[in-house]
């Protein structure tokens, strides 16, 4: 897509001035309710209905997220103050239509849609993770990629590529971003288009063989590079453009709302996709390293648990895992559900699944390495990276896990968590010198 709506589409919502401006017309709707002659007629109710609304709004947020569980998300203390007063806003908005009348019964009118949308806009910004207007709404904005422009394959000097790379004159300075539409041939599986992220190393003439990372979002979610993206572009400038090749896929299918639970039946084979049609589509494709040493698989929240189920079914595949925020197991709510619902009722299929029974069952090698990183307030997915993490240690892995403080199920939880895989992985990769680094980049 391109030209005004694409650029419309473009709009950044989680910061800057349009969602400033948001805020500023929702204050101003909310004076124009509140700000007059004090009268009985009007503030009694209006207040009560404002009290009203926020005590509703915070039983919501019980319901809705301590006793039925709902989103299968954290729902941070901001979160739930925007539910509180969209209710509380609401209700008071409503009841001033009531006791008022000419403009200012208007004006309560369409306050109501306006305090729904500053909200929603207010909850998308405490994730940050839908970026843009276009991520919002699920509608793409990138150019496809053209693939006749990619550099040929080669072969990489002996040793760490990082000591025989010298950054030609006429480089990018930037990564250039994509789409692409995988073959399904192995799966038949309804993916949507992978977004690419090639840094500037791999965009030049004889550029060199890179590694390797597939990504998949959370659920609901699309493929988008956006936060492990800003996170390479600061290390490309520590190592002359060199970094791996991202691929962000999508393992949900459909329009983002499937969760294929990461295995092949229920909605799809989203685990052929992506171990083998993926995996065929990158080698034959891009100029890539080969072997598992230089492939990792990674994901947030759902994505970050078939990260680590994918790497541990396929360490011939699979040399590193980054797992951030990463579900413990296959879930469409309780466990109960997940097996009637995703498996037909078989206990026993469902229980071979879980990444906790494969690393229980299986051995591996030290030379592969799990990375989990999880927000401080991230709810069960703390405890879930712990008990994985001791589980990918104990069956052999090397073993990382980070924890971020302040954050949540959120994009900084991301960013935080790609800094610190990439500090590890950079120099076994061969794309930064040193040892593995325990620590982000100052």
């Amino acid at each position: 897509m391109t030209g005004f709506w694409a650029r419309v589409l473009d709009i950044r919502i989680v910061d800057g001035p349009v969602l400033v401006g948001v805020y500023v017309v929702a204050v101003a709707f909310l004076l124009a309710i509140v700000v007059r002659r004090p009268a009985k007629r009007w503030l009694l109710p209006v207040g009560i209905a404002f009290g009203a609304g926020a005590v509703l709004g915070v039983l919501v947020t019980l319901l809705v997220q301590n006793v039925l569980d709902v989103f299968n998300t954290p729902m941070s203390v901001e979160t739930r103050i925007w539910i509180a007063a969209v209710f509380a806003g609401i209700a008071a908005a409503v009841t001033s239509a009531v006791v008022s009348r000419g403009w200012r019964r208007v004006v309560s009118i369409i306050a109501v849609p306006v305090f729904a949308l500053t909200t929603a806009v207010g909850i998308n910004a405490d994730f940050g993770i839908d970026k843009t207007l276009g991520d919002f709404l699920d509608i793409e904005t990138l150019p496809a990629l053209d693939l006749s422009a990619l550099p040929p394959h080669s072969t990489n000097p002996a040793g760490p590529l990082v000591d025989s790379w010298d950054p030609p004159a006429d480089m990018p300075e930037d990564a250039l971003v994509g789409t692409v539409e995988i073959p399904t041939p192995a799966s038949d599986f309804d993916a949507r288009d992978a977004v690419v992220y090639l840094p500037p190393a791999a965009q030049v003439a004889g550029a060199p063989a890179l590694p390797v990372v597939v990504y998949m979002s959370g659920q609901p979610g699309s493929p988008a590079v956006d936060d492990v993206g800003q996170v390479l572009d600061e290390f490309t400038e520590e190592t002359g453009g060199l970094a791996p090749i991202v691929v962000a896929v999508d393992q949900l299918g459909g329009d983002g709302s499937n969760n294929p639970l990461c295995i092949d039946g229920y909605q799809g084979n989203a685990a052929t996709y992506v171990n083998d049609d993926v995996v065929a589509f990158i080698r034959t494709t891009f100029n890539v390293m080969p072997g598992p040493a230089s492939w990792a698989i990674a994901g947030f929240s759902n994505g970050g648990g078939c990260a680590i189920r994918f790497g541990a079914l396929h360490p011939d595949v699979w040399g590193s895992v980054i797992d951030i925020s990463g579900e413990l197991g296959p879930s469409l709510g309780s466990e109960q559900e997940t097996i009637d619902e995703g498996f037909g009722g078989d206990a026993d299929a469902y229980e071979e699944q879980l990444p906790l029974t494969i690393l229980d069952s299986r051995s591996y090698p030290s030379s592969m390495i799990a990375v989990f990183t999880v927000g401080q307030f991230d709810g069960r997915y703390v405890r879930a990276s712990k008990e994985l993490f001791e589980a990918a240690k104990a069956a052999g892995m090397t073993a990382y896990r980070f924890v971020s403080s302040g954050t949540g199920h959120e994009a900084a939880t991301i960013q935080f968590g790609f800094t610190h895989a990439f500090n590890v992985l950079f120099p076994v990769w061969g794309l930064s010198s040193g040892d593995p680094a325990l620590a982000p980049p100052e």
